[in-house]
């Protein structure tokens, strides 16, 4: 199904999928034929709570589903009022968790490392510094992420025995070689 979002109406039911392989599943809030722009309405995380997504339609990939919504059931009284300061505080929350979340994708390494980095991070806490994983503050793993390329100074030795054992363990429980 092409993607015509100038025949759509508000209320109607869609089901996208975006040029970056994401599926959509929403309902027509608006579109400002001027920008080529779609507001979706998508059901929040709370009860009562809508998110608005506004989507470029260049980015439409497919019209996965279109459901048109029956003449005289879309009732969309008056906006309520916004509460900027609120906005704010959720777009700098949704930063804050985003920023995050990204920080735990290591950046230029391969699916190998990060697949060790998220077996590590679910029982010792680590970060990545550039291609090196930090475990604990206090051990470093550098790449080939093997118990052999680890190292810490000599007070933190402890630690570094049992990174290495946790290492060795998630290597093999991932089917990589030790």
């Amino acid at each position: 199904m092409a993607a015509n979002p100038d025949s759509w109406g508000v209320g109607d039911s869609v089901v996208l999928r975006t040029t970056l392989g994401e599926e959509i599943s929403s309902t027509v809030f608006g579109y400002d034929k001027a920008t080529n722009m779609l507001m979706l309405r998508e059901t929040g995380a709370h009860n009562g709570v809508a998110n608005l997504r506004l989507l470029k339609a260049s980015f439409i990939e497919k019209v996965v589903s279109l459901t048109k919504a029956a003449p005289g059931t879309v009732d969309l009284g008056p906006l309520p009022p916004v509460d900027m300061e609120k906005g704010k505080r959720r777009e700098a929350k949704a930063l804050k968790q985003a920023e995050k979340e990204a920080a735990l994708v290591g950046v230029g390494v391969t699916k190998e490392a990060q697949s060790i980095f998220e077996s590590l991070r679910k029982t010792l806490p680590c970060h990545w510094e550039g291609k090196d994983i930090v475990v604990l503050d206090e051990v470093v793993i550098k790449e080939p992420y093997t118990p052999n390329d680890c190292w810490t100074d000599a007070k933190h030795q402890a630690t570094l025995n049992r990174v290495k054992m946790v290492l060795a363990a998630e290597r093999t429980r991932l089917g990589l070689s030790a």
